[in-house]
């Protein structure tokens, strides 16, 4: 607790600003709850029947046990990245990965992609820090990709098929994907408040550095901070239906359409302090640097609309 304070002392003399200790606490307050708490892999049954694991990293699981970790995949995912229907018409598909995780959404679009055509081509990057050693098998009817691409991996290919996992800091590996011209990204790290360093307005200029004018970005989140990064960047963002619980996550495009926000979602984005995007600028900043820098602004941003000092509560991921 003390060395956060300093932590936080530090940064705002760095800015000139000389706060109170009541709200330089309760700052401190916001960021001791947002990290993340340690512990080992649990195993956990999701609410469709199939299966995923609680990081031990992160303290969240990777996929959602309310909805179901393959319902999550589907419809957070796969269906609101228009990869299904690209794939009536398009002869090759390309698919940015961001947070492979378990290597689930991958395996559930291969295969449901198969589905429409034999013919389309596919190829898909992926990025994250690194894989769980064991991973818990899917269900059929996608349990034999996902088996044949975690077998092979860092590199699978198949019929039509290409899989390459970039391993290491996302924020290094995604600065090799400029022009890869991604049809579907699925933005899937953990919450932003415990992985904050893949949802800043810097990261996310980088993936968008890699997707085509018409590509789909699609993430479970709809956190405040994301969604305005995201309309900074010049995306149109809107929301997918909500899928496990009362929130849907974001979907965004640079001319592709988007079904729309709700106007009280829109209105949170305009006037809403906890708008403020997350900031990374030299791609290299500590988490807890990320969200120390986002609760000052907040906080500034509070004093001046007049609101006054509150405390953030974040009940989405």
């Amino acid at each position: 607790m003390s060395e956060l304070r300093e932590f936080v002392r530090t940064l705002l003399e760095e800015k000139g600003l000389k706060l109170g200790e009541k709200d330089i606490s309760r700052i401190v307050e916001d960021l001791k709850r947002w990290v993340p708490k340690r512990g080992k892999d649990l195993l956990v049954k999701t609410r469709d029947g199939s299966y995923t694991l609680i990081s031990s990293r992160y303290g969240e699981p990777y996929h959602s046990i309310t909805a179901g970790a393959v319902t999550e995949c589907l419809y957070k995912f796969v269906v609101p990245s228009r990869i299904l229907e690209k794939a009536r018409s398009y002869k090759k598909i390309k698919i940015l990965d961001v947070g492979f995780g378990l290597g689930y959404n991958t395996a559930v679009a291969l295969t449901e992609v198969r589905r429409v055509s034999e013919d389309v081509e596919v190829e898909v990057v992926a990025l994250d820090i690194n894989i769980p050693e064991r991973i818990p098998p899917l269900p059929e009817p996608y349990r034999k990709i996902h088996e044949e691409i975690l077998k092979d991996l860092p590199s699978y290919e198949g019929k039509n098929l290409k899989v390459r996992l970039l391993l290491g800091d996302a924020r290094e590996t995604v600065k090799l994907l400029s022009g890869f011209g991604a049809d579907a990204v699925f933005h899937d790290p953990f919450s932003p408040l415990r992985n904050p360093e893949l949802w800043t307005a810097d990261f996310l200029r980088l993936v968008k550095e890699a997707m085509s004018e018409e590509g789909v970005w699609v993430s479970y989140t709809s956190a405040l901070p994301v969604r305005k990064a995201l309309l900074d960047l010049g995306f149109k963002v809107g929301a997918s239906r909500p899928v496990g619980r009362r929130r849907g996550g974001t979907v965004a495009s640079l001319k592709g359409d988007v079904p729309p926000l709700p106007s009280k979602e829109m209105e949170k984005l305009r006037s809403s302090p906890y708008s403020v995007p997350f900031r990374d600028p030299e791609l290299s900043w500590e988490p807890m640097r990320i969200l120390a820098e986002y609760r000052i602004s907040v906080f500034l941003r509070e004093i001046s609309s007049g609101e006054g000092t509150k405390l953030y509560q974040d009940k989405q991921r």
